[in-house]
């Protein structure tokens, strides 16, 4: 209805809308996104991390949070026996997001079991239904003081939902406990990226230690942080050297001879005489390993990450413009609600902040992948 969500100075959405499209947003994400996720914590396990405080209360909260779900999908139900049958929404949202809720609790201990400290995809996911609930709170509470409370039950079923939600996503925040059987690490001074959570590595907090220290005084040696493990040379190069035996392998298995047998029947007998077919014919070029594919194969997947972050980027750098001609527009229509203005400026500065963490995780997978390349170009060279 644009004269309940547009044209107007109070604007809200309708309650289809917001217990259906709102309410499914954080739940499509989770559900899209979990088999990858799944797939990839499977095949990079760093050990088994404690059962802690932290990750009892998450656990606690997301349980909390499928019971409300479903608490209110049984009083639908007790509204239908009671010969007041509520529209089926009522029924499908708290059964989605229920199930939803119950899957993120129980993916939060499969990454306690894998050793994931941090959860981008879970901190992710409570943003979303944190910031999705937001609409109907605001909708719940001018509905309240206008009208009063029509259904006290969803009422306080939905303000419990959303205390649980900030709860959850204040305590993803914070990172677990080291795991378990994970390596020891003997360096003096280990670079902080390799345990710094999700939002430090969004935003490069890690590194705010030592530019503070190399504002106050020049850093010396000492002061610098060892290398990741993955970018050591010895990682890097071994890796390489894999992948060129691999190749060389495939190259030299594609260029061995063929023999066949064929049956030729002479005089009224069966005879088999062998006959060989060289594929490779004199005088043709011996085909030789790749050395571009095998940089490829080893490098191109961590690079192709941060071509994904420039795309986004990309993407995003046509929003601004679009923005600042709709700003434009209301700016010269007199008539148009002052919050389109508001929200028209509040979205060109989140389109920017987008902008700059996208291009900043970019610019680090491709400064990160010319480092490893050029070690390990280096250390095959060299190597004895």
């Amino acid at each position: 209805d644009p004269n309940l969500t547009l044209y107007t100075n109070n604007p809200d959405l309708t309650p289809c809308f917001q217990n259906t499209i709102i309410a499914w947003i954080p739940c499509i994400y989770l559900w899209a996104i979990l088999p990858f996720y799944i797939i990839y914590i499977k095949y990079n396990r760093k050990g088994y991390i404690v059962l802690s405080t932290l990750s009892k209360a998450k656990t606690l909260f997301g349980v909390l949070l499928w019971l409300v779900c479903w608490a209110d999908l049984f009083y639908s139900f007790h509204n239908l026996a009671q010969s007041d049958p509520p529209p089926p929404v009522f029924f499908v949202t708290p059964l989605i997001v229920g199930i939803t809720m119950i899957a993120a609790t129980i993916l939060m201990q499969y990454e306690r079991l894998r050793g994931v400290r941090s959860s981008g995809v879970l901190i992710i996911f409570w943003f979303l239904a944190t910031l999705c609930a937001i609409v109907p709170f605001r909708s719940k509470v001018m509905s309240s003081v206008r009208e009063g409370v029509s259904d006290r039950f969803r009422f306080t079923t939905f303000f419990i939902y959303f205390t649980l939600l900030v709860l959850e996503l204040i305590l993803s925040c914070f990172k677990e406990a080291p795991p378990f059987f994970s390596p020891i690490r003997s360096d003096c001074n280990p670079c902080p990226e390799a345990e710094a959570g999700f939002l430090s590595r969004l935003t490069f907090w890690w590194f705010t230690r030592l530019a503070i220290l190399g504002y106050r005084r020049p850093l010396e040696d000492k002061d610098l942080w060892s290398l990741n493990e993955d970018d050591t040379s010895k990682e890097v190069v071994t890796k390489l050297i894999k992948e060129w035996e691999k190749e060389k392998t495939r190259i030299r298995t594609t260029q061995v001879p063929i023999t066949k047998t064929q049956e030729i029947e002479l005089n009224h007998v069966d005879e088999k005489l062998a006959e060989s077919d060289v594929l490779i014919e004199d005088g043709k070029k011996v085909k030789e390993p790749s050395f571009l594919k095998v940089l490829l194969k080893t490098f191109g997947p961590f690079f192709l990450i941060g071509s994904v972050f420039k795309l986004f980027q990309d993407l995003l750098s046509f929003v601004n413009p679009q923005l600042l001609s709709i700003l434009i527009d209301f700016i010269k229509n007199r008539e148009a609600p002052a919050w389109w203005g508001f929200s028209i400026a509040a979205l060109m500065f989140l389109s920017s902040v987008a902008q700059t963490l996208i291009l900043h995780q970019h610019f680090q997978y491709c400064f990160v992948t010319g480092m490893r390349l050029r070690s390990a170009i280096t250390g095959i060279i060299y190597r004895k």
